[in-house]
């Protein structure tokens, strides 16, 4: 579960940091962005991100609320938000960027379809390997 201290931080400071933080994230490459989330985020929020971004790329797919809070262990509500936050267009701008990348937009639904197919791998070491190795 995420702590996010009460004291808040005034808008403008805010917005400097947090497009700062774009700047910084925009200049990564694979490997150092792969590097950098994981050492920045925890494993829950790792599995938040992921699993909000699958959503809306199911979403984005045509598929119902149902289908993906089923098929991502998400809660019915989480599903429901998410899918009213896409059909309001919220996601907008995530969408053209999948959409722009489409090499990187079909690896990335062609491996959630392989994991949502047959399940989530066992867990343990390699546990992604075998999924990897099927789409690349």
């Amino acid at each position: 579960m995420t702590n996010v201290s009460k004291r808040k931080l005034p808008a403008t400071e805010f917005d400097k940091l947090y497009q700062q933080f774009g700047k910084v994230v925009a200049d990564l490459n694979v490997n150092s962005a792969v590097h950098f989330f994981d050492d920045l985020l925890g494993p829950e929020e790792k599995i938040m991100l992921i699993k909000r971004l699958a959503a809306i790329t199911m979403f984005i797919e045509g598929n119902s609320s149902y289908r993906v809070w089923q098929l991502l262990q998400l809660s019915p509500s989480t599903a429901e938000k998410i899918r009213l936050d896409y059909e309001c267009g919220r996601y907008k701008h995530i969408e053209t960027i999948l959409k722009q990348n489409k090499s990187d937009y079909r690896k990335f639904w062609e491996v959630l379809e392989i994991i949502l197919q047959a399940g989530m791998p066992p867990r343990g070491r390699g546990r992604w390997k075998s999924v990897l190795q099927r789409v690349e």
